[in-house]
């Protein structure tokens, strides 16, 4: 991005500020049914924060109570320490990107940005939303009516339309799910640089996995109306603390086991007579039966035994390979455990055909466990 761009942002951006946004106890019922189920949820100023999860878990009835556009059953909003619970969504410092846009259809590109202060008789509404759409990067485009636009540049529209008011916390629904991939991974990086350019809070509701760990500086995995699991995405990512977040956030190989014993900070864990090691502080339950987990990506897999010392080892049959471009997947059938996912990079001559016997292995500081009482099939389906 070049400097003019930034000092533009900079200058859009004016006063705002981003505010801390706090829900406690927040539940919400339709009826029978509970949406939202006891969530207490802090998110800090100037945080882009995305809520993830399958469709039903919980995440939009969630952005709709801070919109305003839906009450809590029970629960209390507050934004930058003022209690919003009972605001009309008009008078809470928020905004809202939805994914099909809104925007006016015989009113220019200009005139949607503008709307909103038009309506509270801002005398600056004009230049404040040229200088909107100039931080979007689309000052050429004011005169277009939005029918003469992509859909990413659609988006940028809706954007500023939503930024020139200058909420303490702009919420965005699934804002980029109308869009080709291409054009979706470049407006995620887009969004994430105008959000660290105004220094805003933005509450990112999603179900794409990618896209909440491109652009997110925190990420809460929601499931059934709760929050499975909140941290940066390479936290959660590296050491799910339940089935379903591991399977959800990627893939992940669990295989059930039993501690057999501990020593120098590692469990040693008996997974159908083999001996997995993990480090005690990565594992949820330390006792008992607990269920052991590693990444596809973090195997290796090779025609030959790794002898080097210290490694966890698992050997069976190759029962699939699929030559994906980059990488081949395989899946591996080991004795008594069953199917066992990995891939190898497709530099030249590949470790196993179909029905060749293959060894796979892995350092030990890469292994998590979570609590054997957990499915293992948990956040499969949604993922």
């Amino acid at each position: 991005m070049d400097t003019e761009t930034q000092t533009t942002r900079r200058r859009a951006r004016g006063s705002s500020e981003g505010a801390d946004l706090e829900l406690t106890g927040i539940c919400k019922r339709f009826a029978e049914f509970i949406a939202v189920d006891q969530l207490d949820l802090v998110v800090p100023s100037g945080k882009f924060f995305a809520l993830l999860g399958p469709s039903g878990c919980g995440k939009s009835t969630t952005l709709r109570m801070i919109a305003g556009l839906e009450a809590p059953s029970e629960g209390s909003i507050s934004i930058g320490g003022q209690d919003v619970t009972e605001l009309p969504s008009h008078k809470r410092p928020v905004n809202t990107v939805f994914q099909s846009y809104a925007l006016f259809p015989h009113m220019s590109v200009l005139e949607n940005v503008a709307f909103g202060l038009k309506r509270k008789k801002d005398r600056e509404a004009m230049p404040k939303a040229k200088a909107a759409l100039e931080m979007v990067e689309l000052g050429h485009l004011a005169t277009r009516k939005p029918a003469q636009l992509s859909g990413g540049q659609q988006q940028r529209v809706a954007l500023a339309r939503a930024l020139v008011n200058r909420p303490q916390v702009l919420l965005l629904d699934e804002p980029l799910g109308a869009l080709d991939m291409k054009l979706r991974r470049q407006m995620q990086l887009e969004l994430k640089t105008i959000q660290t350019e105004v220094g805003l809070t933005f509450i990112h509701v999603t179900h794409d996995q990618e896209e909440a760990m491109t652009m997110a500086d925190v990420v809460a995995v929601m499931n059934e109306g709760r929050i499975e699991q909140l941290g940066p995405p390479r936290e959660l990512y590296e050491l799910p603390r339940t089935a379903f977040v591991a399977n959800f956030l990627g893939k992940s190989n669990l295989m059930r086991g039993t501690v057999s014993g501990q020593e120098d900070q590692l469990l040693s864990v008996d997974v159908a007579g083999n001996r997995i090691l993990l480090p005690a502080a990565r594992a949820v339950a330390t006792e008992g039966e607990i269920m052991v987990g590693i990444r596809p990506e973090k195997l290796q897999i090779s025609a030959t035994e790794d002898t080097t010392a210290g490694m966890n080892r698992l050997d069976g049959i190759v029962k699939d390979a699929s030559f994906t471009g980059t990488t081949t997947e395989y899946l591996i059938e080991v004795e008594g455990i069953g199917l066992i996912g990995t891939f190898a990079q497709n530099r030249g001559q590949q470790p196993g055909e179909m029905g060749q016997r293959v060894f796979l292995s892995w350092d030990p500081v890469h292994t998590f466990g979570l609590r054997g009482s957990e499915s293992e099939l948990a956040g499969v389906e949604e993922a």
